[in-house]
């Protein structure tokens, strides 16, 4: 197993600093440009967690290179190999029945069709589980990964009241969910756009916010200039979100009328959100911004 501790030849007692850090595993589908923002920060030594092991669905995926090249190990696990291979006998049925209760990610009526599809997603999350716990793995990030989870896999890594698997969204949740936010927020006509970061739950991007921030979008925008502007704050905030969570600075506290809350404990946390909102501003060179 590779780590950062090992790649960047700590030694000592600051090796053994590193090691108490929070451990996390990225899960990517794609090229990983926010997996890559992770591991800069770490180079830095601006991430108070270790990188300890990055899995795709893709073996294709050029965030696995990215993740080799930063010493990380890797891993890919292939869901065709489950959704269009044998049945799978390998799972209790009254064990895919309690997941099939909870789980939102599954509409199909059909309940045997569904079963099984739901039995196969099971048998993916297994071998990817496998690969997390050997590196002992403490909180799941997705960056890009293009599957939903069910609560089989989501349950392996909740800590006390807890969820333990973060995803980050290009848009603002619970408005535009799904894979396209970006371009839902561009061709919607929105003058705002913005990213979530949240914990993941039973559904489909509908778990707690965590984190949130908005940029502008200008009347002569390309879906593509939303895109780059978007991906600027989503490199922001991955990592800041990550600190807050190895720092134990967040909790999700439940109201007894509406969803639960998540609640950052940062005295900087005003300062922190303002940033963000400055660097979606600055984002546009050549325009200086007046106060009326």
């Amino acid at each position: 197993m590779a780590s950062h501790a090992t790649h960047l030849g700590a030694t000592g007692a600051h090796a053994e600093s590193l090691s108490k850090r929070l451990r996390i595993g990225v899960l990517i589908s794609g090229s990983g440009t926010n997996l890559q923002a992770l591991i800069d920060q770490a180079l830095r030594g601006t991430l108070d967690a270790n990188i300890v092991c990055v899995g795709s669905d893709r073996a294709a995926a050029y965030g696995l290179v990215r993740a080799h090249e930063a010493g990380i190990a890797t891993f890919v696990v292939s869901y065709e190999k489950y959704l269009k291979g044998d049945p799978i006998d390998s799972l209790e049925e009254a064990e895919v029945e309690a997941v099939d209760a909870r789980q939102r990610i599954l509409r199909d009526s059909d309940e045997e069709a569904r079963r099984d599809r739901l039995k196969r997603l099971m048998a993916a999350e297994r071998e990817i589980l496998a690969h997390l716990e050997c590196h002992g793995v403490e909180l799941v990030c997705l960056a890009g990964f293009m599957r939903l989870l069910t609560p089989y896999f989501l349950d392996r890594f909740r800590r006390e009241d807890r969820p333990g698997v973060v995803n980050i969204h290009p848009a603002l949740l619970p408005a535009f969910p799904g894979q396209h936010g970006y371009r839902d927020t561009y061709l919607y006509g929105c003058k705002w756009g913005g990213i979530t970061i949240h914990f993941v739950d039973e559904g489909e991007d509908t778990g707690p916010v965590i984190a949130q921030a908005v940029y502008p979008i200008w009347d002569e925008d390309t879906c593509q200039d939303v895109r780059q502007r978007g991906l600027h704050l989503e490199h922001l905030m991955y990592a800041q979100v990550v600190n807050w969570i190895a720092r134990d600075q967040v909790r999700l506290v439940a109201r007894s009328e509406g969803r639960a809350r998540v609640l950052i404990d940062d005295p900087a946390y005003r300062e922190v959100v303002g940033s963000w909102v400055e660097a979606a501003f600055r984002d546009r060179p050549g325009v200086v911004y007046r106060r009326s």
